[in-house]
């Protein structure tokens, strides 16, 4: 089941270490318990070709009111050598 997809921004692939996950997605296939927004949780994630499974740190930035995805964020990035305009797909 497809749930979104992202085009990948410079931000995002940059030295911020970090993907924005867009906030209407966030909320509706990543809920996160207030409690947790700004500890966070780790989400886990499959690479559909490889079928490496990758971890993220999932939680809330409430200085930009973004929710976003950081620690194993940057190695991804560069593992897949991702640039700005790459579109990551979101599927369950």
């Amino acid at each position: 089941e497809h749930l979104f997809y992202k085009v990948v921004t410079p931000s995002d692939v940059g030295k911020l270490n970090r993907l924005v996950i867009p906030k209407q997605h966030a909320e509706r296939w990543f809920p996160l318990d207030p409690c947790l927004r700004k500890k966070g949780r780790l989400l886990s994630f499959q690479d559909v070709v490889s079928r490496e499974l990758w971890w993220f740190r999932y939680s809330y930035w409430s200085s930009s009111q973004s929710y976003v995805l950081t620690k194993g964020w940057i190695r991804f990035v560069k593992d897949k050598d991702l640039q700005a305009g790459d579109i990551i797909s979101f599927e369950r």
